[in-house]
């Protein structure tokens, strides 16, 4: 998927305000092409406000947000990014193979069904009924539909939050294979735990790291 250097996601002195009442904090960091960064922090934090600042859904209050040097608020068409939050989707009735081929007549120029549930780690279980899929498999499901348009950047609120052990090691193979394909992944959790499974880590708030581990700190 394109060459593996160079910074995909820059933030420069990104306003945020905790729970939208906080003291405000200064943001700043850079994400490489098929790099997995974390954003931790608490509820309220903020971590959510700056991937919809990534993702173009909020206009920063300061600062500066780059999604392939594009500002992705005021050139959406120029940066676009797939996106997992944190409720993911429900599709009662219907197979993964059915919900990625509707994705895919939304989407121009999109990847091939087989592909989008290949990554996901889905094909075995492509024609399972949702109702029957476990927990993990629905969250790859959100990880497959988020590929359909073929971006390199994906956006992650809270990936793995409710999911069992076993769940999360699944989802984040499906992540580690997307980023060696070269796709960038910016995640958000208060989870430490997860978030040490990182590359890199951006700390919001006075959330901590278990043991010893190099850590970005996003905010003075």
């Amino acid at each position: 998927m394109g060459d593996m250097s160079g910074d995909v996601i820059e933030v420069t002195g990104l306003i945020v305000r905790p729970g939208g009442r906080g003291a405000p904090r200064t943001v700043s960091f850079a994400v490489a092409r098929g790099e997995v960064y974390a954003v931790l922090g608490h509820a309220g934090s903020g971590k959510t406000t700056v991937l919809e600042a990534v993702a173009g859904l909020r206009r920063p209050e300061a600062g500066t947000v780059r999604v392939r040097g594009a500002d992705p608020f005021a050139e959406s068409g120029r940066a676009p990014a797939g996106a997992v939050w944190s409720d993911g989707g429900l599709f009662p009735g219907l197979t993964p193979r059915e919900v990625v081929g509707t994705w895919r007549r939304w989407t121009l120029d999109p990847l091939e069904a087989d592909r989008a549930l290949e990554l996901a780690d889905l094909t075995g279980a492509a024609d399972v009924p949702f109702e029957d899929l476990a927990a993990g498999a629905r969250r790859r499901l959100d990880l497959a539909l988020a590929l359909i348009g073929r971006s390199d950047v994906l956006l992650l609120d809270a990936p793995t939050a409710g999911l069992g052990p076993a769940d999360r090691r699944e989802v984040w193979t499906v992540l580690r294979r997307i980023a060696a394909e070269g796709v960038t992944v910016l995640l958000a959790t208060r989870d430490a735990d997860e978030a040490c499974l990182a590359d890199r880590v951006g700390v919001l708030d006075g959330a901590r790291l278990p043991g010893r581990r190099t850590r970005s700190f996003l905010a003075a």
